[in-house]
């Protein structure tokens, strides 16, 4: 199988050099002044509130969904950095769902034990 695929990749290859990484996921397409801009605003948050302080509230789906809408507002109309920390207000609301995804994770692995 390995064979196969070797033959393959060297048919491919430039330089003679295989990796078997098509299948992965590919980090290099995260962008990478709006990753900088999210962990500035996860850094930030973990320093106001404390780290991991999101898992810890009431409601989590209903008021992250609702910070993350108050941040794409702010954008729709025409602000673009976030008056507290100065950062785009993007930024938060990508925070915001990437809470809202990891919990959705977090539960669903609870109801699987």
């Amino acid at each position: 199988m390995w064979e196969t695929q070797a033959e393959e990749a060297l048919k491919e290859s430039k330089n003679g050099g295989i990796k078997f990484d098509n299948d992965k996921p590919d980090y290099s397409l995260i962008p990478p002044n709006a990753l900088e801009d999210v962990v500035k605003v996860l850094t930030i948050g973990a320093k106001k509130y404390d780290r991991h302080n999101w898992k810890k509230l009431d409601n989590i789906d209903d008021r992250y969904f609702a910070a993350a809408q108050r941040h794409l507002w702010a954008l729709q109309k025409g602000e673009t950095f976030d008056d507290e920390t100065g950062i785009h207000h993007g930024a938060h609301a990508i925070c915001c769902m990437m809470f809202l995804v990891e919990y959705n994770y977090l539960q669903n692995t609870k109801l699987k034990v």
